[in-house]
């Protein structure tokens, strides 16, 4: 079999679209039918991901989550018109209750598409989530306060830094936000996945194990609440599988709320 090497390039958010079935572009879609070769589990492991945050802010409706900022936030699922049902973060809010969304991506592409999709409450912004001070100016802009309870995505995001970058940006939420929960999701597992994902976007991917994910969380001073669990078994209890799965760990800032 040829390698995604003989294949132009795509970013991480045009790939994810392909793994999602959205609309991406034709690199993109030729990188995912070749990483569904060697992972097949990747399709599955991506909607998951995005069907997480709709089981977390469920979960989480006892403490009153008032905003929901979704880091790194990726392509859109869909298009205004294409189904009534939840399938994005701000939809998923708006079912929970929660009042206040906001998108944050490094990606042009990724923000003009999200700020197409917007309730008049959400908003999209362009930030370099590493700049803790441009972070803290771009939230500001979609209304977010940073005292009121917040729930922070990480959806598969720490996995394109190493434990130094990765830990910068923990500590970043943990001076940004008050109160609330950070929720990372991350792949992990032995096998090809990591290694597919890089040559298609020539972006280092990273797998961390269940107890890597829960030393960057502690290192960054944030009090484990639950996980690392792997997703399918959310929010039960269970040993993660050798082979490659994504696993979902939330983490209180400050102990609270």
């Amino acid at each position: 079999m040829t390698t995604s090497t003989d294949l132009p390039t795509c970013t991480i958010a045009d790939l994810q679209s392909a793994l999602l079935g959205a609309n991406a572009s034709p690199e993109a879609r030729a990188h995912a039918r070749r990483l569904h070769q060697v992972a097949p589990r990747m399709w599955e492991l991506t909607q998951a991901g995005r069907d997480w945050t709709g089981s977390l802010l469920h979960q989480l409706r006892p403490w009153d989550m008032e905003q929901v900022v979704d880091l790194g936030c990726g392509m859109p699922r869909r298009t205004p018109s294409s189904g009534p049902a939840a399938v994005d973060t701000h939809e998923y809010a708006a079912a929970a209750g929660v009042r206040r969304c906001a998108y944050v991506d490094v990606d042009p592409d990724v923000v003009r598409a999200r700020q197409n999709l917007a309730r008049s409450t959400d908003g999209a912004v362009m930030a370099d989530i590493t700049d803790p001070e441009h972070l803290r100016h771009q939230l500001a802009t979609c209304g977010i306060d940073p005292h009121r309870p917040t729930l922070v995505l990480l959806g598969e995001v720490l996995a394109c830094m190493d434990d130094a970058q990765a830990l910068h940006v923990l500590y970043t939420l943990t001076d940004l936000f008050a109160t609330g929960f950070v929720a990372v999701s991350h792949l992990s597992g032995l096998g090809p996945a990591p290694g597919a994902l890089t040559g298609a976007t020539r972006q280092r991917v990273r797998a961390r194990s269940a107890e890597e994910i829960r030393a960057l969380l502690e290192a960054a001073a944030l009090e484990p609440h639950q996980g690392p669990t792997p997703l399918s078994s959310w929010p039960r209890p269970m040993c993660p599988t050798p082979g490659t799965d994504l696993l979902g760990a939330l983490a209180r800032i400050g102990g609270s709320p």
